[in-house]
């Protein structure tokens, strides 16, 4: 079902100026880069001390549907921006996760119920591996495609390798798909390890969720419920914040065990909660402090202490004591929409941008440092989930967090696992069997206790081939097959397609289908390259392929000039590509308009142009366009036709009679003779009606024609009021 976007319930249109006095922890302004006035930040995911993403909104409509995003890659010193979507007609982005300044990943729902045959089912999963240059769709099959209920929320990512994506309840099931190697393949969650919907109403908010190291995850419902994973997102389990009529609006965690919610109830009151057993209980905070925000929360990585903004109060302030009691970072004026944190010194905040001038302010940049007590531990650990065995080793990626000294404790069941120490940061882990395992590390910092668990899967495998045939030469626009023969080896393996450059090409249905069709928007030589990947590795195959432009070379031959009282045909020359391009329909138009003919077979191949009657001043210029469009591309082809009275029709018999011209064609002279010995003026002109050369006759005259151009000239020959026009031709 469609569900707006509570996180921009607050955000009022962009009416006024606000005098803005920054706070001095946030006194750095910056700019997003976007070409509109008044852009708001949307979405904001800070990776690094260098890379920041943000999602547009229009600050003088915030419920107009954009797919902008821009990136830094410096800090925020310039942001580029893009469109992540081709137009703002299907889909609504509802959240935005980077993983580098290369890598992000949008999850965006469908903007129009009922859904379609031609675009069925409630979102779609896109990712850019370029900085946001192309971006792919990566939704499985099957995935967000149930034309009733299918709704997308977000997507997150715990390590670049396993990620999740939740969708609202299909069939009573919440729609989660999980991915460990990147996004090339989901599996979806089985019902049995997802709680049920606490009613046929419940569903998932958009973009409302928290995570903590590379295991743990919340996020809240419409009816008062937090949903939690420990595992990474194979199992989950829930717990009730307040009452069914309440709705989630904000959840965030500092550590894997102390977090806040705020919520929504039925009278429009904000009520807010805290949890100190990672979720499992919740107790209400009832004293709100004016000075905490709830356009966005957030905990701040490394600290206990969490981050809050405003945009109606316009104020961002930070909490020490999960909640309880705010401080403003000070500043007035500002209307905060979103923040992030990399860490206690690093952060950028979104506003909007001048109202006046694009280029101008919506980021805030912190100067400052939260300095904090010591932290609760956050164990986390990252184990490829799938390993060839028997008789493997690995060293897992120990992550803990917390304010030292930490200690370690690592055990497994069941049996088959041996660790090189069971207390070391990141010892070696032997498994001398094929199963499947529960490797759980326990971390312990400042008298408190936390645990994750990874599930491993040891299997005897084999390594995949990369192999496929495909065109190796195709048109631009037009979608050719892949025939995917690689065998899959064991586990079965999954597959992914790259084009190089990257620039203009669509994968269909997705670049990790198994058997897509390719499309190239602009012609060139392409490289496309099939990658298998399974627990083995990876391995690629590569072929090339010419793109070439395929849309018809509309082309036209006709004289340039004629004679009234003719009918002049104009071929039809147009070429195309011996690849083809589809049908070619054949459009043609004359200026002014005259009677005219199709000749030939097809759809109007040529076409014979009547000029015996006309009214017109002549000489006359007329001008004959012909469109020609295929599938691919449509091309136009002008000439121009100069009609004039070349048979001396309405002209004195006597003069017409007695002139005699040659040769003609003619080269390099051209002679005139008159039967009587009366003077006379010649002019020659060109097609255009512009005199080339004039002289006097008497009688006889020989006309040096050296230097003129190639082609149709006219003699006008006057004498005693008289006039005779002849058409030249100088080859």
């Amino acid at each position: 079902m469609k569900k707006q976007l509570l996180s921009i319930f607050a955000v009022a249109a962009v009416s006024t100026v606000f005098a803005q006095t920054p706070s001095p922890s946030w006194a750095t302004s910056q700019n997003a880069g976007y070409p509109i006035t008044s852009a708001g930040i949307k979405f904001m995911d800070a990776v690094d001390a260098n890379v920041v993403w943000t999602i547009a909104l229009d600050g003088t409509a915030p419920g107009r549907n954009y797919n902008m995003f821009s990136r830094t890659s410096n800090g925020g010193s310039a942001f580029t921006y893009g469109n992540i979507f081709p137009d703002t007609n299907n889909y609504v982005i509802a959240n935005m996760e980077a993983i580098d300044a290369n890598t992000a990943w949008v999850c965006a729902f469908q903007r129009t119920a009922p859904y379609t045959t031609a675009n069925p089912g409630g979102g779609v999963v896109y990712r850019t591996v370029n900085g946001g240059t192309s971006w792919q769709n990566m939704t499985p099959s099957g995935a967000l495609t149930n034309t009733a209920q299918s709704f997308a929320d977000f997507v997150s990512f715990f390590t670049p390798q396993v990620g999740i994506f939740v969708g609202d309840p299909i069939n009573s099931v919440y729609e989660i798909w999980r991915t460990t190697n990147g996004g090339l393949s989901w599996t979806q969650v089985p019902s049995a390890s997802i709680p049920a919907p606490s009613s046929a109403t419940e569903y998932a908010i958009t973009n409302l969720y928290s995570k903590q190291g590379t295991a743990n995850l919340w996020f809240g419902t419409n009816e008062g419920r937090v949903f939690r994973t420990t595992d990474a997102g194979l199992t989950w389990n829930t717990s009730v914040v307040t009452v069914p009529s309440t709705t989630i609006t904000q959840v965030a965690f500092s550590t894997p065990l102390q977090g806040i919610v705020y919520a929504r109830n039925a009278g429009n009151n904000n009520e807010v909660y805290h949890t100190f057993d990672g979720g499992i209980t919740w107790s209400q905070i009832v004293t709100l402090d004016p000075d905490m925000g709830f356009n966005d929360l957030k905990g701040i990585p490394g600290t206990s202490y969490y981050a809050s903004c405003d945009n109606a109060n316009t104020l961002i302030s930070y909490s020490s004591d999960n909640g309880t009691t705010w401080t403003s970072w000070g500043g007035t004026g500002i209307p905060y929409l979103t923040f992030d944190f990399v860490n206690a010194t690093t952060a950028w905040a979104g506003s909007f941008s001048d109202v006046s001038n694009p280029a101008l302010g919506g980021i805030w940049k912190f100067t400052g440092t939260v300095t904090a007590g010591p932290t609760p531990p956050t164990a986390a650990f990252y184990v490829a989930p799938a390993l060839c065995g028997p008789n493997v080793t690995v060293s897992p990626v120990n992550n803990s967090t917390g304010t030292g000294p930490l200690t370690y404790t690592w055990s497994a069941v069941p049996a088959g696992v041996a660790f090189s120490s069971t207390t070391a940061a990141a010892p070696v882990i032997t498994f001398t069997a094929n199963n499947t395992y529960t490797i759980s590390l326990t971390t312990v910092a400042s008298g408190s206790t936390n645990v994750s668990t990874q599930v491993i899967t040891v299997s005897a495998c084999t390594p995949p081939t990369a192999a496929f045939t495909t065109a190796t030469i195709s048109c631009a626009n037009v979608s050719f097959t892949t025939s995917n023969t690689s065998t899959p080896g064991t586990p079965a393996a999954s597959y992914s397609w790259i084009a190089t450059p990257s620039t203009g090409v669509m994968f269909s249905p997705s670049p990790i289908a198994f058997d897509p069709t390719v499309k190239f928007t602009t012609a060139g030589v392409y490289t496309i390259t099939l990658i298998s990947t399974n627990s083995s590795g990876s391995v690629q195959k590569s072929q090339e392929v010419t793109i070439t432009d395929c849309a018809p070379h509309a082309d036209i031959t006709i004289a340039s000039a004629a004679c009234i009282g003719e009918t002049v045909t104009a071929q039809n020359t147009t070429s195309v590509n011996a690849l083809g391009g589809g049908t070619i329909v054949y459009a043609w138009t004359i200026s002014p308009n005259v009677t005219s003919a199709a000749v030939g077979t097809g759809t109007a191949i040529s076409r014979a142009y009547n000029f015996t009657n006309t009214a017109l001043a002549l000489p006359r210029t007329f001008t004959i366009v012909l469109k020609a469009t295929n599938q691919v591309g449509v091309s136009s082809a002008t000439r121009t036709i100069v009609i004039d009275k070349c048979t001396g029709v309405a002209q004195i018999a006597d003069l017409e009679s007695s002139l005699n011209v040659y040769p003609n064609p003619a080269h390099d002279v051209l002679n005139i003779t008159l039967a009587s010995a009366e003077t006379a003026t010649v002019k020659l002109l060109n097609v255009l009606g512009a005199v080339v050369l004039e002289e006097k006759l008497s009688k006889t005259a020989t006309i040096n024609l050296a230097g003129k151009a190639k082609g149709v000239y006219f003699l006008n020959v006057e004498s005693n009021g008289e006039r005779v026009t002849r058409k030249i031709i100088i080859d």
